[in-house]
């Protein structure tokens, strides 16, 4: 009776998961598919390259010029700079959290960092705004303190706890013998966990990063209140852009239904998704890859 009971339950959490995997897989293709036919009419008139690699968005003109170069490169700019500032420092935290702080200190951390998660991107845009903004301003005598970089910084701040969630997590799901069989060694901490557990861990570990690119080029309050809404092709970090997620928020509401401004729109949204997808594929390519080799 007990292993029965035990097998239904598990038939159960296996239908459970698999079903929400499923539905999860259907709203994604569902999504993809509606964003697609919106956009349609951009792709068959404009063409693939024409839109990814033009430099000019006047959706407006006769005829309209529309290309997102320069939006595609202000989300890498933002994203990329986002995630080179946060993952060593979420990282870091994340293996002192599992490894080296004292369970009194961790507990109370573990918290703060949960609720940092569930903060407003709105309110860390701004604050970014009101103090990061200034402090440029002031401090390096420009005219305007919003640029590339300053949307990295603040976005930096709002992944940093996605990261040490998750990869505190794939570091404390490390089976114990292996700590076990390093003290019986006697093998220091320090190489025990840089040497060991985190070579063991490191699939969370890039998959907690992963997470945390993608959050990074999907943001857009954050990044409209900070990184200068310019639409021209950055030069460096700490020039002003528009990453896509901005564009869309700034224009959606100003643009007419079935126009071909809004049909663009739908157009960038597509590649911004496709961005993200591509980014988790090729991560997991490599993740699996690194794991075979292992």
């Amino acid at each position: 009776m007990i292993n029965l009971g035990a097998e239904l339950k598990e038939k159960i959490i296996s239908f459970i998961v698999i079903g929400a995997a499923t539905v999860s897989s259907l709203l994604l293709l569902a999504m993809l598919i509606y964003i697609l036919r919106e956009s349609w009419p951009i792709w068959s008139q404009i063409g693939v390259s024409a839109f990814l690699t033009g430099s000019t968005w006047r959706p407006l003109n006769t005829p309209p010029e529309i290309g997102i170069l320069s939006m595609i490169a202000s989300t890498m700019w933002v994203a990329g700079g986002a995630l080179l500032i946060a993952a060593p420092l979420g990282i870091g935290c994340a293996v002192f959290l599992a490894e080296f702080a004292p369970s009194s200190l961790a507990a109370v951390l573990r918290p703060v960092v949960n609720m940092l998660t569930g903060i407003p991107s709105v309110v860390y845009g701004f604050l970014g705004a009101a103090v990061l903004v200034k402090f440029f301003e002031v401090k390096f005598d420009l005219a305007s303190g919003e640029s590339l970089f300053a949307a990295s910084l603040i976005l930096a701040i709002m992944v940093i706890p996605f990261i040490i969630a998750n990869s505190e997590a794939a570091l404390r799901s490390v089976a114990s013998e292996y700590r076990h069989a390093g003290i019986a060694l006697g093998v220091s901490k320090p190489y025990l966990t840089m040497r060991v557990l985190v070579p063991l861990a490191r699939k969370g570990m890039l998959g907690a990063l992963v997470l945390a690119f993608g959050r990074a080029m999907g943001e857009t309050m954050a990044v409209l209140m900070l990184a200068g809404n310019i639409l021209r092709f950055p030069g460096s970090w700490f020039d002003k852009g528009e990453p896509l997620a901005a564009l869309i928020a700034l224009e959606l509401g100003s643009s007419i239904p079935g126009s071909f401004h809004y049909q663009a729109l739908f157009a960038a949204g597509l590649v911004l998704v496709v961005m993200v997808i591509a980014v988790n594929a090729v991560i997991n390519l490599l993740l699996n890859r690194i794991q075979n080799e292992v």
